[in-house]
């Protein structure tokens, strides 16, 4: 990943050397934790909802919904489920949206078919258009974050894609309908 850009601070090194990450404010993907012999088949994804963040479905697909204005550089995560070898797969991403884990051992990409293993944030589905980006994916530290790159008003829906850093990972497109990214910002350029 040498020469790329930090999504964190635009400095020139990979988001696990960012120290910006810590001051950035944080939009919890953890479990609550309820007293109760019931949680065990309840959805991750509903036990992970944070507040601020509302879960709409309409057939099979799900979306996500602020309830309040989500400011920009705000960290959603660190996501959570059942992430499998790479090489064991056998069936197509949640979305055809690929989340994986680059790990020196061997990647991992998430298996997002079962609601109970999954947390709320590695559902979030993905931007069909540059102009809908409203988050990026990136990793760090062998986990995996979301960065809001711009802000997501009350009502609005969440949409991910891959950071710049990411993409070029994966070897996946910098958007979903192929406009460039500004490296200055590391978001869609909207022309």
């Amino acid at each position: 990943m040498s020469g790329l850009t930090c999504i964190l601070c635009y400095n020139d090194h990979t988001e696990d050397e960012c120290e910006e990450f810590t001051l950035l404010p944080k939009l919890p993907g953890i479990e609550k934790k309820l007293c109760s012999s019931t949680t065990s088949n309840l959805s991750k994804v509903l036990l992970s909802l944070p507040t601020q963040i509302q879960l709409r479905r309409c057939d099979d697909s799900i979306s996500f919904y602020s309830t309040v204005r989500i400011f920009k550089n705000t960290i959603i995560g660190p996501y959570d489920g059942r992430f499998i070898p790479e090489d064991k797969i056998t069936t197509p991403p949640r979305n055809g949206f690929l989340i994986k884990i680059f790990r020196s051992q061997g990647n991992f990409v998430l298996d997002a078919r079962d609601e109970r293993k999954c947390n709320w944030c590695t559902l979030i589905p993905p931007a069909k258009t540059s102009q809908e980006i409203n988050c990026l994916l990136f990793q760090r530290k062998y986990k995996l974050y979301a960065k809001v790159v711009r802000e997501i008003k009350s009502n609005e829906s969440l949409n991910i894609w891959y950071s710049a850093n990411y993409a070029q990972m994966i070897r996946a497109k910098e958007t979903p309908d192929g406009d460039k990214f500004s490296k200055k910002r590391n978001y869609p350029c909207i022309l």
